[in-house]
């Protein structure tokens, strides 16, 4: 069989496309419907392929809202650089995450009943595993939208219009934490179904322990909702705070059953710590034992464009610059001897301190944050990221530059940096650009990405496990863990631990893997987290000297205000905004809170 990834263009030939505004997009399709299909097992694996390609897995790939606009510009993870798009709102705006899965959710549930009858060209047990597979595809689409709306309408069987009833096709909502035990009874019933592991052509494919991961996952979320949220419409959005311990307690054996699979182990390919970590989303070899379950890229047939948005200013093809790590961020990275993560720019005086090597302020800080951050001249694909934002004059007045071009009073030195910053223009301005998952050796053209995402790895079922472990008081057990996870970064481990120590582990480890913005969602914290916070810069300065070489002049940092940045998020923003069809064509949908 075929890497999944490599269906997506046969399948879109062979579904016909349903329209959105339908009663939950209820519409037959000619073909689903039609026998011979059923009768081919290349056209089954084609429809597979296409129920595994429009999973809402939040790939590389996924932007929100405006183009180039990942999840992490809207946390406090980035800032946008491009001065236009939905980041640099003030207010965010509603319906930016939306997904409403309806048509994803029809497909597979026809694809279930019709691959039953497949006994010409499966057998028994391939029938088996093909209902599994479609039942996690399903399983994955109903947690995408209850992680968004709350409660959603469970439907488990292709709904068709016979052309008499339109009312019994208008289902209303479920309540939210029934949606959350369909995933749990779903995921535990495929498990014995699905193979244990997958090898060569199929290793994109579902395996039991994929679908376990997404029960860990989504068991975290749901006991979330249920302590920290609130119960409103009758529990349509909100979970009952005594459920908390229920599922927390799944969230944890689901976890614990990978853990003892002995199936998966943290990535320690490398020996440098920092090319280790940086290696553990590029690996994909076998050697990758962190993986679980993967979406591949592969820029012959299925390329990414995140390099291409993403590239340093002077390493970019032609977009390049938009996703600016901030501040605040870096500094929380604690340095490997377990102390605090702030940034050394001045003395004990309080006076700037000037460094000959501008990268030695990173020195000794946690090595997943060189992993993923390019910070100011750390070497970059056979050259250095040169971020500057001015100069310092004999005299200490410092000046700024409003172009890359704009040289240094007479000399030939530019005043900001080959790669920034500047307040104008794409280039970064926090002083920081990303590194995780991109290419480290050459320029990397739009669509022709190959950094594979891994949808669940090892280490947030680590994270998940200890996160669960903590917040049922087994302090002990989680910091077992976490301990592993900052091991294997290079980090010093912890004595003792707890719940907000395990919730930072966990934002320096999954940084910009797109778990911040639902993780500060399911804890209801992202309305004080980010409202009126101005994110902050890093930005280096040259310190002039007459009669030498650049290369022989110190450089000093200033912490300062990163631009137009602030953001508001409203309480209603929790749950997502029901999109306005689904609620016309089906008037027994209730909206959401505050919409």
């Amino acid at each position: 069989m075929k890497k999944i990834k490599l269906y997506i263009a046969m399948a879109c030939v062979m579904i016909l496309a349903t329209s959105c505004n339908d009663i939950l997009d209820t519409k037959p399709t000619n073909v689903l419907t039609d026998p011979t299909v059923w009768g081919s097992r290349e056209a089954i694996d084609a429809f597979m392929g296409k129920l595994y390609d429009e999973m809402q897995v939040e790939d590389l790939e996924y932007q929100v809202g405006t183009e180039a606009q990942y999840p992490s510009q809207l946390t406090d993870e980035a800032t946008r650089s491009y001065t236009w798009g939905n980041a640099n709102e003030q207010l965010i705006p509603e319906g930016l995450f939306g997904w409403w899965g309806y048509r994803q959710i029809r497909n597979t549930n026809t694809f279930i009943a019709k691959v039953k009858e497949a006994s010409s060209v499966l057998s028994a047990e391939q029938r088996k595993t093909y209902e599994a597979e479609a039942r996690f595809c399903r399983a994955m689409d109903y947690f995408a939208m209850v992680k968004r709306y709350g409660g959603v309408p469970l439907i488990t069987e292709a709904q068709e219009f016979d052309g008499s009833d339109m009312e019994k096709l208008r289902l209303p909502r479920n309540k939210e934490y029934e949606i959350y035990d369909f995933i749990k009874t779903e995921c535990e019933a495929i498990e014995s179904m699905l193979p244990e592991t997958r090898q060569g052509s199929e290793q994109y494919r579902a395996t039991r322990y994929a679908a376990l991961a997404l029960e860990c996952r989504a068991m975290l979320y749901a006991a979330s909702e249920a302590k920290y949220g609130n119960v409103q419409l009758d529990g349509l959005v909100g979970i009952p705070a005594e459920k908390a311990d229920g599922y927390w307690k799944a969230a944890k054996a689901a976890a614990e059953k990978i853990i003892n699979s002995g199936k998966f182990s943290l990535y320690t390919a490398k020996v440098d710590k920092v090319e280790n970590f940086q290696y553990l989303f590029l690996d994909k070899s076998s050697a990758n034992t962190e993986q679980i379950f993967t979406k591949a890229f592969d820029e012959t047939d299925k390329g990414g464009t995140f390099d291409f948005y993403n590239a340093p200013q002077s390493f970019k093809v032609d977009y390049g610059c938009v996703t600016n790590p901030t501040e605040d961020l870096v500094a929380e990275y604690e340095y490997k001897d377990g102390s605090d993560g702030m940034l050394r720019v001045n003395d004990e005086g309080g006076n700037p301190i000037k460094y000959d090597n501008p990268a030695d302020l990173f020195k000794d800080k946690d090595p997943r944050l060189l992993a993923t951050v390019l910070y100011p001249f750390c070497p970059w694909q056979g050259g250095k990221v040169e971020i500057r934002k001015g100069i310092v004059k004999p005299d200490g007045t410092i000046v700024t530059a409003s172009s890359l071009n704009d040289k240094f009073e007479g000399s030939n030195t530019t005043i900001a940096g080959k790669d920034g910053a500047l307040t104008s223009t794409d280039v970064t301005k926090t002083g920081f650009y990303i590194k995780k998952f991109m290419n480290p050796n050459q320029q990397v053209d739009y669509e022709k990405g190959n950094t594979n995402w891994m949808v669940f790895r090892y280490g947030e079922v680590l994270l998940n496990y200890a996160e669960a472990c903590v917040e049922l008081g087994d302090e002990t057990e989680a910091c077992k863990v976490v301990n592993m996870i900052r091991e294997r970064a290079g980090i010093v481990g912890r004595t003792h631990i707890n719940r907000d120590q395990v919730r930072h582990e966990r934002k320096m480890e999954l940084a910009f893997e797109n778990h911040r913005w639902w993780d500060i969602r399911r804890w209801h914290i992202a309305d004080q987290l980010l409202n009126t916070k101005q994110f902050k810069a890093l930005n280096p300065y040259l310190v002039w000297e007459e009669g030498k070489d650049v290369s022989q002049m110190k450089y000093i940092f200033k912490v300062e205000d990163a631009p137009k940045n602030t953001r508001t998020f409203l309480p209603k923003l929790y749950y997502e905004r029901i999109p306005s069809d689904a609620i016309s064509t089906n008037p027994n949908i209730k909206q959401n809170p505050g919409y």
